[in-house]
């Protein structure tokens, strides 16, 4: 339990020292608005989804994510709006996040091919720390575990102290029927996320590439589904921190089948199903970075609604983006 106790305090340390970095999920696709606000809109009808992420639930203190997002495709203004709804809790819920972010995005024809779509994104977000429930490293013992009381520390006044921030993002996606990539730029503006006022400590800004295609391996028939081949990658710059992630999926029917590598971390074993109008995938990630001993692994969850439009729109003004979708 010591031995869980320092790595959880070595985690949230470490997460302190890159200066906050945002939540990273391993269905990507599954959460499209967190990924890039031009896909707001992107498919078409009324979309509605939620996701949970419980990374590392065998350390004390972990990392659990709640989102829950809507958008939709308006033929009135050529593009999407969107919105989501993210709560981070970190270490006993003695760290909070809490974020909306409405986003906007355009769509333009550049040929018949090739469609670029155009992303814009505002947040506003506040986080939380509760001192009272933190463990300083002066406060373990190697011998009588956790004694409360740090006296290396200078705490602040106030036991749970707030940070409130204004951001703005914005991405590009440019696709075809086969091929599709983008990039996205988030806290362009790099509010000041410090705990302790009058402190400065700028949100770093995450840049993130992504690119796919689709391949239809075997042909499908009138009673038989096709096989579609995904492979995908994608990479995230933020601050000091990188991460490449890279990956295929597979489909056959409603059945869909993931298989990531994120470099120098972790496996993701993801399984879809898509059944109507409703849309349920699971992942895992199977830790191979020195943390295996102790954070086995990481859980997510996502369900989704995608309806059809009701507006009858002409192909020329909007087309679908065939990506994954989880």
């Amino acid at each position: 339990m010591q031995k869980k106790l320092l790595i959880a305090l070595v985690l949230l340390l470490c997460v302190g020292q890159t200066r906050a970095q945002d939540v990273g999920y391993s269905q990507f696709y599954a959460n499209p608005l967190y990924l890039n606000p031009a896909f707001a809109g992107s498919g078409v009808g009324p979309r509605y989804i939620l996701n949970y992420r419980n990374q590392w639930p065998s350390l004390p203190g972990n990392f659990v994510t709640y989102a829950a997002s809507y958008d939709q495709y308006f033929s009135a203004i050529n593009g999407g709006l969107g919105i989501q709804v993210l709560s981070d809790h970190i270490g006993d819920n003695n760290f909070q996040h809490n974020q909306v972010a409405i986003m906007y995005s355009n769509n333009l024809a550049l040929n018949n091919k090739w469609v670029l779509k155009t992303g814009f994104q505002y947040m506003f977000a506040q986080r939380s720390l509760n001192w009272q429930g933190l463990i300083f490293p002066d406060e373990i013992d190697a011998r009588l575990g956790v004694r409360p009381g740090t006296t290396a520390e200078i705490l602040p006044g106030q036991s749970v102290t707030n940070a409130n921030m204004h951001d703005f993002s914005a991405g590009a996606i440019l696709f075809s029927e086969q091929f599709y990539g983008g990039f996205a730029v988030h806290h362009l503006t790099q509010p000041n996320q410090s705990l302790i006022p009058p402190g400065v400590v700028p949100w770093n800004i995450r840049t993130t590439l992504h690119a796919g295609a689709n391949f239809e391996v075997v042909r499908g028939s009138r009673n038989q589904p096709g096989t579609t081949l995904s492979p995908n990658i994608i990479a995230m710059f933020q601050g000091p921190a990188t991460q490449v992630n890279i990956g295929t999926y597979v489909s056959r029917g409603p059945i869909v089948g993931g298989l990531w590598y994120r470099l120098g971390d972790a496996f993701i074993v993801s399984l879809g199903l898509q059944q109507g109008v409703f849309r349920m995938g699971y992942s895992y990630d199977i830790t191979t970075s020195r943390l295996r001993a102790a954070a086995l692994g990481s859980h997510e969850i996502s369900f989704a609604i995608q309806l059809e439009s009701k507006e009858r729109i002409p192909r020329r003004k909007m087309v679908k983006i065939k990506c994954p979708t989880f």
